[in-house]
């Protein structure tokens, strides 16, 4: 499968890019949003894991989620910190699964599962 990870924090896409790499996936990397949307417009992948909380995806001077347009098809996975049930409240869309740092690989390998049927 085809993933982008993108965050702001090097070692959590160093962490989730080792593990999805040597579970097979082909996985490229962005830092921060603006790469993150340049890269699904010109090459979308299948899958995207990103920091909810990122520059460019969330405000500091607004509550509010912003989800580019460019991920509107593809399936996407927030990393973050913050409660799953906050994040839903500022306006993360129901479809969007949500794991939580600290990162547990058994929840990425079901979120992929349950993402590729494979469930």
């Amino acid at each position: 499968m085809r993933i982008l990870v993108a965050d702001d924090e090097p070692l959590i896409i160093d962490l989730l890019t080792e593990y999805l790499g040597a579970a097979g996936h082909e996985v490229a990397s962005a830092y921060d949003a603006k790469s993150l949307i340049a890269m699904v417009e010109a090459d979308p992948p299948e899958l995207v894991f990103f920091d909810i909380n990122m520059p460019g995806i969330k405000d500091s001077l607004s509550p509010n989620i912003i989800i580019p347009p460019a991920l509107k098809n593809i399936p996407i996975v927030a990393v973050t910190g913050t409660d799953s049930e906050k994040l839903y409240k500022m306006g993360l869309p129901a479809d969007i699964q949500v794991l939580a740092k600290p990162i547990d690989f058994a929840e990425v390998d079901a979120i992929i599962a349950k993402i590729t049927g494979a469930a």
